[in-house]
């Protein structure tokens, strides 16, 4: 499995049990597995009796504790025999995914109520069921874990679909404000992005035609670089988000990558630190290739006191701002931190390629852009003297550092040609 290039113990997630809906394919079959290879206890929560039972025996095969339970997640009697089963044989339930899903493809006008309901009550209505079943023992215990799943929205023939995920990613942000920073209780949405399953499948073969389209072309113009991501990548994405959950507690667009970031891996899943040569020499670090991940490292942790200090401004200011950051920089304040991080890895142990380097500049560069344009915002917005002149040295600490930092990757420290 990938998760094993991970800095991670095969015993990280001992004791621990996770429900993971929809566990019978695709990401929720992957993240059941990964999560019971950490040790884990997993509740496949499936209502198709084939690929429920065939991840249980996976599991089990492989040394793991799992149990298929036939589940009906938008109706609450049936939530309900799955959670006294779940307590039963394990005791407890430290980890909710709700991850399985429910889609039509359909124009707006097409979609019958009965359709539309089914689509809410599958996507959204079970993950209330879900946290009212597992969220009072994990306040209680102080110890617990609650992830939704969103995805991209305004995309036709896709109406219900796309209006229940961007609910899940508001009822996840309502919930992780209602539960607090110091319950022990994480909750966070997850985004998967176009990943590789059966339900993208199915998506590329319904929506190619009515986008006019072939399958094939469809997932080109869909997914980054027209490539889908693989299900085990995205999973082991999401099993490291969920061993660092606290860090994600609050946000609503948590990437795969963010979770791979975490765990030492890139894009692809493979160990971002340098491959130790027969010889056993371990490549020296140069001085200036020292000050490049010196600057580096200070722009990861400027950036982090931006994400906090996002998550302390009011409810309703915190997704504009955010947004802002995006749409300024490119990348969402989540996925910055995780991109910073990952190219420090690279620069130390000399794996950074010149691609690499050149999309992490542009990435620089824009932040420096978006900064700018920040100085000239606060000197409008902001009409207290003293929180004008804290807002602008810290912006100006923020530029000064990534224009170092540009200069650094651009004149030849730590500069490197494939």
């Amino acid at each position: 499995m990938l998760i094993d290039y991970a800095q991670i113990s095969r015993t990280a997630l001992q004791n621990k049990v996770a429900v993971v809906t929809g566990a019978g394919q695709g990401i929720g079959h992957e993240t059941a597995r990964i999560l019971a290879h950490l040790g884990a206890a997993v509740v496949i929560a499936e209502i198709n009796a084939a690929t429920g039972c065939a991840t249980e025996e996976s599991i089990r095969a492989n040394g793991g504790r799992a149990l298929f339970v036939y589940t009906d997640i938008a109706d609450a009697t049936s939530m309900e025999q799955m959670r006294v089963q779940a307590i039963a044989t394990f005791g407890k339930v430290d980890i909710l995914i709700n991850n399985a899903t429910a889609v039509v493809f359909k124009a707006v006008i097409d979609h019958t109520i009965e359709e539309w309901d089914r689509v809410f009550a599958v996507n959204l209505r079970s993950a209330l069921i879900g946290v009212k079943l597992f969220l009072p023992d994990m306040l209680g215990r102080k110890e617990g874990v609650i992830v939704t799943m969103q995805s991209s929205e305004g995309m036709p023939y896709l109406s219900a679909y796309l209006a229940s995920k961007v609910g899940l990613r508001s009822f996840a942000l309502s919930l992780a404000a209602e539960v607090g920073e110091a319950s022990g209780v994480s909750v966070y949405c997850f985004s998967p992005g176009m990943v590789d399953t059966p339900a993208v499948q199915r998506a590329a073969q319904a929506l190619g035609p009515l986008y006019k389209v072939t399958p094939e072309e469809f997932v080109l113009s869909s997914a980054p670089g027209g490539k889908l991501t693989t299900a085990q990548v995205c999973a082991t994405g999401l099993v490291g988000t969920v061993l660092f959950a606290h860090d994600f507690h609050g946000q609503g667009d948590v990437h795969f990558l963010d979770g791979l970031a975490k765990l030492g891996l890139d894009a692809e899943g493979n160990p971002v630190q340098a491959t130790v040569s027969t010889s056993a020499v371990v490549p020296t670090v140069s001085e200036s290739t020292l000050g490049v991940v010196a600057l580096n490292r200070k722009m990861e942790e400027i950036v982090r006191a931006n994400q906090k200090e996002y998550g302390s401004l009011p409810m309703f200011l915190r997704p504009v701002v955010k947004r802002m950051f995006q749409q300024g920089t490119g990348l969402k304040v989540e996925e910055w931190i995780a991109r910073a991080e990952t190219m420090t890895r690279a620069l130390e142990n000399h794996t950074s390629t010149s691609q690499m380097q050149a999309e992490y500049i542009a990435l620089v560069q824009r932040m420096i852009a978006f900064t700018t344009k920040q100085e000239a915002d606060a000197r409008g917005w902001i009409k207290d003297a003293k929180q004008l002149e804290n807002a602008l040295a810290a912006l100006a600490e923020r530029k000064d550092t990534a224009q170092k930092l540009l200069d650094a990757l651009t004149q030849g420290e730590g500069k490197v040609t494939d």
